[in-house]
């Protein structure tokens, strides 16, 4: 595995750790501040650090759960880098049968001053 998908796969797995957990401030950690989330299906982008915590907050209180991140590709050209992959989620219905959902992801990087990737723009169906 190259760095940079070790480096991803760290970072899916604290993005699917907060949010399994409930936490929608360590999520917002993990993007970069003008960062874009373009959720689908053809949902308004959120922009920014405080609208991707509120917007992450409201699919966790709306009863999203067992979020699941999987790496199919990363590649890194100086301070950008992309991933493509797949996302899984689950809720938990009225009558309380388990529901699953999932499709593709893909999300671009940008290396920071202190060397760590943080999300510039997180898109997926």
């Amino acid at each position: 595995m190259s760095t940079i998908q070790t480096e991803i796969t760290a970072i899916n797995a604290k993005f699917d750790q907060a949010f399994n957990a409930k936490n929608a401030a360590d999520i917002a950690q993990l993007y970069d501040t003008n960062a874009a989330v373009m959720p689908a299906p053809a949902g308004a982008p959120v922009i920014g650090v405080q609208a991707i915590q509120a917007f992450f907050a409201g699919l966790i209180e709306a009863g999203v759960i067992d979020h699941k991140l999987t790496l199919s590709e990363a590649v890194e050209d100086g301070n950008l880098a992309y991933q493509r992959g797949n996302w899984a989620g689950a809720m938990i219905d009225s009558e309380g049968v388990r529901q699953t959902f999932g499709g593709n992801v893909h999300i671009v990087y940008r290396k920071q001053t202190d060397g760590a990737w943080k999300a510039v723009t997180h898109i997926w169906n």
